[in-house]
């Protein structure tokens, strides 16, 4: 007797629709990886649990395991890449770690011994700032240091960041004789403050360029000038961090200062300096927001 069997079929489709229990591993463009490395290294290193040196340096590899907790993808040669190609040249790795080279929200220490700059640097200022600089000099206004460039054309591509900007010449070679102190950090060329006797010409520049489509486009949060609720310095600033009287450097807690040698841990002056928008630079935590008085 010839017996037939039945193969069972699938009782019922499983549908393909498994992504939500998948690992997405595309690497994120340039521009996210490097707005990530901002917030750490100029920032906020202490939201990640790192901790800098006086310099600004953190070990490489905590920053890398910092980054791919946020885009698991990302690879310690994504990194450097980014680092070694970036046309703006804001990072920089050494047997010391990672550091960004400017634009800190939070002091730190400037390393190395100190250019020899051109005759000549700039900086770019409303036409408002400007104006009292030859009278009043230079200091930082958002910043802890002013940050200037190495030539004109470098200066103008900047001013399309604020309305009615104008080119601010620096005296550097006569400053420096004076004993003002210049540092190279990537593009940008680095000093404390300037009197007005250093002020050169100033030009009020006429159909600034856009802003500069670049890796990190408003990444940066400023510094709050104090004593003051809402705008920086009544509306006064500078591309450069310049015009307002520069307040005292923080105190850091655990003694050891100066400029040789690792000193404390700066990072938790991040959180106490800075304000940003969440929405542009917490990239999907919930903002720490402090209660009660600021001491």
């Amino acid at each position: 007797m010839n017996s037939t069997r039945t193969i069972p079929t699938c009782l019922s489709p499983v549908p393909y629709n498994r992504l939500s229990t998948r690992t997405l591993t595309v690497v994120p463009d340039r521009r996210r990886i490097s707005k990530l490395l901002s917030l750490i290294l100029r920032h906020r290193p202490d939201e990640f649990g790192l901790k800098m040196d006086e310099f600004g340096f953190i070990p490489f590899d905590e920053v890398v395991e910092a980054v791919q907790q946020r885009y698991s993808a990302v690879q310690e040669e994504d990194i450097r890449d980014l680092v070694e190609t970036s046309r703006q040249r804001r990072f920089e790795i050494t047997d010391d770690g990672i550091r960004a080279l400017y634009a800190h929200s939070f002091y730190v220490e400037m390393d190395g011994e100190p250019m020899t700059p051109p005759d000549c640097l700039y900086m770019i200022a409303t036409t408002e700032a400007a104006a009292v600089m030859k009278d009043e000099g230079i200091r930082p206004e958002d910043r802890f240091y002013l940050h200037l460039s190495a030539s004109r054309d470098s200066a103008v591509s900047r001013s399309g960041s604020m309305d009615h900007p104008s080119l601010v010449e620096i005296k550097a070679a006569e400053a420096a004789g004076d004993g003002v102190q210049f540092w190279e950090r990537g593009e940008v060329v680095l000093t404390r403050t300037l009197d007005a006797k250093f002020v050169g010409e100033i030009v009020e520049i006429e159909g600034a360029p856009p802003r500069r489509d670049d890796e990190e486009e408003g990444e940066r949060p400023r510094r709050r000038p104090r004593g003051q609720g809402g705008g920086r310095d009544g509306g006064r600033r500078s591309e450069g961090g310049g015009r307002r009287e520069r307040g005292e450097r923080p105190e850091r807690s655990g003694g050891g200062g100066g400029g040789g040698g690792r000193g404390p841990s700066i990072a938790g002056e991040a959180t106490r300096r800075v304000d940003p928008k969440p929405e542009e630079m917490t990239f999907g935590r919930s903002a720490r927001i402090e209660k009660g008085r600021r001491r």
